[in-house]
C-alpha cells in the first residue's frame, strides 16, 4: 500500500476492503493503485458529488498516468490487472428525494457505462464492480420518517436492478473482457439481519464492536467480512483474481 499507509485515509476505523484484498486475501503479491475519492458520485453533470467524480478519477486521474492507448509502455497488462469499482452510493443519497430520482439513475449508469467504455480503451480488460448496499439501513437514515426511509430504499433497489441489467448488455458487446458483479446488497443485509453471529454487537449501534463506523460507514471489521466474501466470490466467478 504505503502511500497513503495501510488503513489510513479510509471512513471506516482502519483498513477497508481494498486494503484487506490486497494484503490479506490475496493469494499472491497485489500491486494496489486506488483512485477512489471520498464522496463521489458518477458524474457531477449528473449528480453534484463532494469530490471528483468517478468520470474525472478516470479520465484525469487514470489518463494521466496508466491508459495504454495513450503510452503502451506503462507497466500494467491487461490480462493480469483488475478494475474494481464500488460507486452509486452517493449517487442514490443525494438523488433519492429529487422529483425524478429514478429517470435520474438511467442517466447515471449512462456515464457509468461511458467510464467503462473508456477504461476498456485504455487497455482494461477485467472489471469487477459492486452493487449499492442497503443505504436505507444506515443509522442516519433512521433519523428520517418511514417514507423517506422506503423512498431511499426504492432507489437503491431501483439502481441494483438497472446496473445489473447494464452489466449484462455490457458483457454482451465486450467478449474479449469479463466483468464480475458483486451483491453487496445481499452481503451487509445478511449481516444486519444476524448481527451477532458475525461478531457484532447490534445492527444499529456505532463504534467499534458494531456494524457501522459512524452515522453513514461501517467499521474497519464489516470490510474485513467483505474483502473475505469478495475472495470466495472472485475465486467461484472464473476470473482468475483472488
Amino acid at each position: 500500500m504505503g502511500n497513503p499507509s495501510l488503513g489510513q485515509g479510509t471512513t471506516a476505523d482502519g483498513i477497508n476492503w481494498v486494503g484487506y484484498l490486497t494484503t490479506e486475501y490475496n493469494a499472491s503479491v497485489v500491486m494496489n493503485y486506488n483512485l477512489a475519492a471520498y464522496g463521489a458520485t458518477v458524474d457531477d453533470a449528473v449528480v453534484d458529488g463532494k469530490s471528483k467524480d468517478l468520470v474525472y478519477q478516470v479520465t484525469s486521474d487514470f489518463n494521466d498516468y496508466y491508459c495504454l492507448s495513450l503510452e503502451p509502455s506503462r507497466e500494467w497488462r491487461p490480462d493480469t490487472t483488475l478494475f474494481g469499482i464500488w460507486i452509486g452510493i452517493n449517487d442514490v443519497l443525494l438523488s433519492y428525494m429529487r422529483d425524478d430520482p429514478l429517470e435520474m439513475i438511467s442517466r447515471i449508469l449512462q456515464s457509468y457505462l461511458a467510464v467503462l467504455d473508456h477504461l476498456h480503451e485504455c487497455g482494461a480488460r477485467h472489471f469487477l464492480l459492486l452493487n449499492v448496499p442497503p443505504t436505507d439501513r444506515t443509522p442516519q437514515m433512521r433519523w428520517f420518517e418511514y417514507w423517506q426511509r422506503e423512498r431511499h430504499r426504492e432507489v437503491v433497489v431501483e439502481f441494483n436492478r438497472q446496473l445489473q441489467a447494464a452489466v449484462v448488455g455490457w458483457r454482451m458487446t465486450h467478449r474479449d473482457s469479463t466483468m464480475a458483479l458483486y451483491d453487496s446488497w445481499s452481503l451487509m443485509t445478511e449481516i444486519l439481519d444476524n448481527p451477532q453471529i458475525y461478531g457484532f454487537e447490534d445492527g444499529e449501534c456505532m463504534g467499534q464492536g458494531c456494524v457501522w463506523w459512524d452515522d453513514l460507514h461501517p467499521t474497519s471489521e464489516f470490510h474485513r467480512l467483505l474483502a473475505d466474501d469478495l475472495a470466495t466470490y472472485l475465486s467461484q466467478s472464473g476470473t482468475g483474481f483472488v
